[in-house]
């Protein structure tokens, strides 16, 4: 009700505006005069009828009232009747061709209409005719915009958009999110026109999205459930949440984790992320360390803007704004951070398009700031509203939203394959299993990704108690180590050497956990040394550092280190490498103070081979340091 009658009032001061011109808006008849102001009262009232009506008598005791018919004609822009809105500016113009405001209003609704190049020569004839009734910067962005349009529709971008069969319905669908290995797809949907509730779909073998079932409580509720993020898992969801009891604002984020096959309860965030303010839409990177969302609260550039905070020793910072080279003066929402951690998507009105709200791409800079914001193009931009786009998991397709011909009805989720200059920077991820090697029992275990090159731990997560299910993602040009734990059991190494390559295809992996007793054997695969050296390399230490904390946490442990070579070189030689890197371990392990009657140190050369010495792949597994539990 309050956005209508400002609407009118503007309209009002529009034709104040008018009337103050040289051209002549008003009427010398006293009935037409009096029945226009009656109109305006009545649609302050909201009695549109009767506005409309005496209107109508306004204009048919005085044909050329150029301000009642001005108000006609700005009433159905607003309600999106566009022909009749272009039609009735006309006719003001066959009235009075000096008149210069239906100019500029031409030009907006032929714009609303994706009438780029009738937009342009509207607009252009109301700056020749030095139009001043609408502020400058507007006439500007107006002809800009009809510029830009015109433009990108002589050079479209690949877009083929295909309706997601089985997941639309009658209802509107929209905001989808989905997993890193795209098995599981979360989405709203609008039920009856009033409940929006999240539902779930699953991909089936032969790559379509299977029947979407409702999410149930206690994610959703009687209240309403929109904008959702997962985890690369899948494990813990972030999402909106509006008008509940422990709300802060009218629409605040809420967190959930997956506890087996069953969402917990949903927590409110609370403060400093949720606030009096209206805090939407998250997005969450990769890590999931950093949050993205909009809000319009106090301190932005403009009326939405998008903030970001930062998850660190348990708590959420203080939400940061992203700065101008994102926010406008206008709104920006949807944020989509891409599993690169370096490419953005959000919506904005408040930048040259192709009108209203488009989609626009922004990539990170090497120095950690944002570079130039650009529009993802036409026809996936159009001079209608775009809301939001969610990438999938590797980042080369998207999921769309859109209200056009041939759908299930209502707003339905689209999928199509994003063109190459638009996609992030290609990751990877690795979907593993845990389970007991004795009892082949799924385990709940610690999940530790750790980039060898800063000694930081880039992804902590769990796998599923009941599953054993795991996925990390992974990215480019970085060396890895990954460790695996569980209370009770001897841990897991594994190494991925992404330094040389950009990115890398999903990566399966099965991690069985020997319970600790006498004989349980771990290889350390993240132990470095140079080519028949036995020093060992500064990134070995953070391998190291995690069996310090084993033996320290299991302190009636006695281990055997042992070092191994390949078939390859001197026996003798060999068999001196391989006992003098057992020891340079071991003398690590003394320096941090486990005691020296808890360790021996031995040298196997290449008698105890994992793999065929006839292979470079098989020689390099042969290449270890492990250790084995002598005594419990």
């Amino acid at each position: 009700m309050r956005n209508i009658i400002a609407c009118v009032l503007l309209l009002v001061v529009q034709i104040t505006f008018a009337q103050q011109q040289p051209a002549f808006t008003g009427t010398k008849s006293k009935k037409a005069e009096k029945l226009f102001g009656e109109a305006l009262q009545a649609f302050t009232r909201m009695d549109y009828k009767q506005s409309f009506d005496l209107l109508k008598r306004a204009t048919n005791e005085d044909p050329n009232f150029i301000d009642a018919w001005m108000l006609v004609a700005d009433i159905r822009e607003q309600n999106d009747q566009y022909k009749d809105a272009l039609q009735l500016y006309q006719k003001v113009i066959g009235i009075n061709p000096t008149f210069q405001l239906p100019y500029y209003k031409l030009a907006k609704t032929a714009l609303e209409y994706g009438e780029y190049d009738t937009a342009t020569v509207y607009i252009n004839k109301y700056i020749e005719l030095n139009g001043n009734q609408i502020d400058k910067k507007k006439v500007e962005n107006l002809k800009l915009t009809a510029a830009f349009g015109a433009e990108a529709i002589k050079h479209p971008v690949p877009f083929n958009p295909i309706n997601i069969k089985n997941v639309n319905s009658p209802e509107n669908e929209y905001f989808p999110g989905t997993t890193a290995d795209d098995r599981m797809l979360i989405y709203t949907r609008l039920v009856g026109g009033q409940q929006e509730d999240f539902y779930v779909s699953l991909k089936q073998l032969d790559g379509s999205w299977g029947k979407p079932y409702n999410m149930g409580v206690p994610i959703n509720t009687p209240e309403n459930e929109g904008t959702i993020t997962l985890s690369p898992d899948g494990q813990y969801v972030f999402f909106t949440g509006c008008n509940r009891q422990d709300g802060q604002g009218s629409c605040d984020i809420y967190f959930s984790a997956l506890d087996g096959d069953q969402w917990k309860e949903p927590r409110n965030l609370g403060f400093p992320i949720n606030t009096r303010a209206w805090e939407s839409q998250p997005s969450l990177s990769f890590d999931g360390k950093t949050i993205y969302f909009t809000s319009d609260r106090p301190g932005g550039y403009g009326g939405m803007d998008i903030w970001f905070s930062t998850y660190s020793k348990g708590k959420w910072s203080a939400p940061q704004n992203i700065g101008p080279e994102i926010n406008t003066s206008g709104n920006e929402q949807c944020p989509i951070i891409a599993k690169d951690d370096q490419t953005l998507y959000f919506n904005t009105d408040g930048r040259v398009g192709m009108g209203g709200v488009d989609l626009f791409i922004c990539r990170r800079n090497p120095n950690g700031r944002w570079g130039k914001a650009e529009n993802l193009g036409y026809p996936i931009n159009t001079h209608a509203d775009e809301i939001c786009l969610v990438l999938n998991g590797d980042g080369q397709n998207a999921f769309y939203v859109s209200k056009r011909p041939g759908g299930a009805g209502g707003l339905d989720l689209y999928q199509f394959e994003l063109y190459e200059k638009a996609r992030p920077k290609k990751t990877g991820y690795i979907k593993g299993v845990v389970f007991d090697a004795i009892t082949q029992k799924k385990l709940k275990a610690k999940i530790e990704l750790i980039d060898l090159a800063t000694a930081k731990t880039v992804i902590e997560a769990y796998s599923n108690k009941l599953s054993g299910e795991f996925i990390i993602c992974l990215q480019g040009n970085k060396d890895y180590a990954l460790n695996v734990s569980c209370e009770g059991y001897l841990f897991h190494s594994e190494n991925f050497s992404l330094k040389n390559q950009s990115a890398t295809d999903p990566l399966t992996l099965s991690v069985p956990l020997y319970p600790i007793e006498a004989g349980g054997k771990v290889v350390l695969k993240n132990i470095f040394f140079d080519v028949d050296q036995y020093v060992l390399k500064d990134e070995s230490k953070i391998e190291l550092d995690k069996l310090v904390s084993f033996l320290k946490a299991n302190a009636t442990l006695t281990i055997e280190v042992s070092g191994h070579t390949d078939n390859t070189g001197n026996k003798q030689k060999n068999l001196d490498l391989s006992l003098n890197r057992a020891k340079a371990v071991m003398n690590y392990l003394v320096q941090q103070g486990i005691v020296n009657n808890r360790l021996t140190a031995k040298g196997y050369a290449d008698a105890q081979p994992i793999a065929d010495n006839k292979t470079d792949a098989g020689r390099k597994q042969n290449r270890r340091t492990e250790f084995k539990i002598i005594k419990k």
